[in-house]
């Protein structure tokens, strides 16, 4: 969609978008709560099927919409971008949770966890062997990783609806808001989420695109970097909403539930174009996906590790994640 807008209109809407993404977001952790209870789909299956598809609708709608025209540079730049922010976000959530003296990854280290960690990496290797296939590689209009890759993302759904471990307890959240909540409206929040997130997810990528031109950023540098973050912003808002709630698998299921979901997109994408995409990747779309392989590495070590305690207000995998993806950003400008 191009709305050949001017750059302080663009400036406008884009502004506006990421405050509505941020508020309205910020209600989803207390109503997946609440359905995760009334409907029995338990804080990892509920979450992965919730959280990684609603806030990841504005991704969905960028590589789409740019699919559509042409443009995969900025969508693809988006994905795998966003995936790193988001794996690195798993650090900002450790840091916030003050009121745990453990962890993020010793309280969410239980298997069904693991399975998403080990699922994500599988996912994401997926990704970087189609980067090295040829262009014209072409089978029923898509190519084999990228079947693969939906494959993988459909067996972890099915994975984590048979092996998740049954809560212990009601979530607080979930008892206190349940006079207010009915199945019926929460079913009705979500939609109306779902499409503001998908609406203004579409306006953020049109008015990027008028934004990165004016400022002279190449597209697959601000898809990996401005645009990815501020896709980010419903995963930020909404884990943020969960470290309050002391409710944490939540978060897990997001963040690697929500990573595992946005490669799957590919294929779309290239049914769209009849064009492989994965074999089109620049050189820093392999090198972001490789970094987050490492992220996650790191964090599925640290869930089977499980240490006692924070070192200075991080787990020591958030401290070896910080510093790889610092490392990361400053090895960017030599990709």
């Amino acid at each position: 969609m191009d709305l050949n807008l001017s750059f302080n209109l663009s400036l406008l809407i884009f502004s506006v978008s990421i405050f509505l993404l941020w508020y309205f977001c910020s209600k989803l952790s207390s109503i997946v709560d609440f359905i995760d209870e009334k409907f029995k789909l338990g804080n990892a299956f509920g979450g992965t099927i919730i959280l990684s598809v609603v806030t990841n609708l504005p991704e969905t709608a960028i590589i789409l919409s740019g699919a559509i025209k042409g443009n995969t540079d900025l969508a693809v730049g988006n994905i795998l971008g966003g995936i790193v922010i988001q794996s690195a976000l798993l650090i900002l959530f450790d840091f916030i949770n003050k009121k745990e003296k453990k962890p993020l990854s010793t309280l969410t280290n239980d298997k069904t966890s693991i399975l998403q960690g080990l699922f994500l990496i599988l996912i994401l290797s997926c990704v970087v062997v189609g980067t090295q296939l040829k262009p014209n590689v072409l089978f029923a209009r898509t190519t084999p990783p990228e079947l693969l890759i939906v494959c993988l993302w459909l067996v972890s759904i099915f994975a984590m609806s048979k092996f998740q471990t049954p809560a212990k307890t009601k979530n607080k959240t979930a008892k206190k808001i349940s006079l207010k909540l009915t199945k019926k409206s929460a079913i009705i929040w979500i939609i109306v989420i779902s499409i503001i997130v998908l609406v203004f997810g579409v306006l953020l990528e049109t008015t990027s695109n008028t934004i990165a031109k004016k400022m002279n950023i190449e597209g697959v540098v601000f898809g990996a970097t401005v645009l990815a973050l501020i896709t980010s912003l419903p995963e930020i808002s909404g884990g943020i909403s969960f470290v309050k709630e002391r409710t944490y698998q939540p978060i897990i299921s997001d963040i690697f539930g929500g990573n595992a979901f946005l490669p799957v997109l590919f294929l779309p994408a290239t049914l769209i174009t009849n064009k492989a995409i994965l074999p089109k990747a620049s050189p820093i779309n392999i090198y972001l996906a490789t970094i987050a392989i490492i992220i996650t590495t790191i964090y599925v070590i640290g869930m089977l590790l499980s240490q006692p305690k924070k070192f200075r207000g991080l787990g020591f995998d958030s401290w070896v994640a910080l510093v790889i993806y610092l490392l990361s950003v400053v090895g960017m400008f030599f990709v």
